[in-house]
């Protein structure tokens, strides 16, 4: 169970009155949850059901976050249900965890870290205790039409797939991976067919020495929007310029590092995107980032704090060129977690 209280503050050009707009909030971000996990007595099959729990008032509102089973056999293991996998994997999360109900701010997503949320999957996943692979086949997130058009039907050759490798070595780990889905649209009269692709290629790398921790993730892909979460739908999904497709780049990158000091935790991070297209009338780039400290201290086994500082640089709309703003967040979460 989380509870975030704290301050945001906003810059006059993400704003309706125009002016510089500062604000309190407290309230239950969407990643608190219920979980539940079930074995057989070898532990060779197994599930998990999970529900998020959100409080932003007047509403709140409960979620499924996983809901999976599994078998194992040996090293292998197949999987299926609701879940996230290997690619783009939490493991090399940053420790940034104020503002989820206040703008989506959570783990620098969309920030600089490509996280591809869970679905409905199948999974075949070999592991060892130095290397492993992992191949999925997943439910798409974008089934939308190009501007909500009627006489067009969204199709699917093949689901989404993803493929990621594991490697580990002393003090080093590693997932890198590849996702790919094709989007196709079926046209009535007077109409053209289309259809674009979303690809994206994944390279984190965690190296730990004491109580030093180093994460960093690198990707770079096309057309991201709705089918990654917390990209922006106006920026990085393709756009139909007359009967052509143009893509929309998108590359970015997040590092941070955590020093462990007893029950205090140092941290801080920061991450870079860069979004383009052709099609874009004053500049063919967007560039944006973030950054964030945090000292979040654990005083017992199941609850702890986290005090957070966070900045978020719009970037500049590259259609008209002007600035997009800035944010800022200071705050605290608490986190009972069982």
């Amino acid at each position: 169970m989380l509870t975030d209280i704290g301050w945001q503050s906003r810059s006059g050009e993400m704003t309706n009155s125009g002016n510089d707009v500062g604000s309190w909030f407290v309230n239950m971000p969407g990643h608190s949850y219920l979980r539940a996990r079930f074995y057989s007595v070898d532990k060779n099959v197994g599930g998990r059901i999970e529900l998020g729990l959100a409080s932003l008032q007047p509403s709140a509102t409960v979620s499924l976050r996983y809901a999976y089973g599994y078998w194992r056999v040996g090293k292998c293991r197949i999987l299926a249900g609701q879940t996230d996998n290997w690619f783009g994997s939490l493991a090399y999360h940053v420790r940034q965890y104020v503002g989820l109900n206040e703008n989506s701010h959570l783990l620098l997503f969309g920030w600089g870290f490509l996280w591809p949320h869970r679905v409905p999957q199948v999974q075949f996943t070999y592991n060892t205790d130095n290397w492993g692979v992992q191949f999925a086949l997943e439910e798409p997130r974008n089934k939308g039409t190009w501007a909500g058009a009627t006489n067009v039907d969204t199709t699917f050759i093949l689901p989404r797939m993803s493929l990621t490798f594991m490697f580990k070595y002393g003090a080093f780990m590693t997932h890198p991976g590849i996702l790919f889905v094709k989007h196709d649209y079926e046209a009535g009269a007077g109409a053209s067919d289309e259809s674009w692709d979303t690809l994206a290629i994944v390279l984190p790398v965690k190296f730990t020495a004491g109580a030093f921790t180093l994460k960093f993730q690198g990707h770079w892909g096309k057309n991201f929007a709705t089918e990654i979460p917390f990209y922006s739908t106006t920026w990085t999904g393709p756009v139909l310029n007359g009967s052509n497709v143009e893509d929309t780049t998108v590359m970015g990158a997040v590092l941070a590092g955590e020093y462990q000091i007893g029950k205090l935790l140092l941290t801080a991070g920061a991450g870079y995107e860069n979004w383009s297209n052709d099609t874009w009338a004053t500049n063919d780039e967007i560039t944006r980032w973030g950054a964030f400290v945090a000292v979040p201290y654990q005083f017992t086994k199941n609850f702890g704090i986290h005090p957070e500082f966070s900045y978020y640089k719009y970037g500049d709309n590259p259609q008209t060129g002007s600035d997009m703003g800035n944010e800022w967040l200071l705050g605290v979460q608490f986190r009972f977690v069982f």
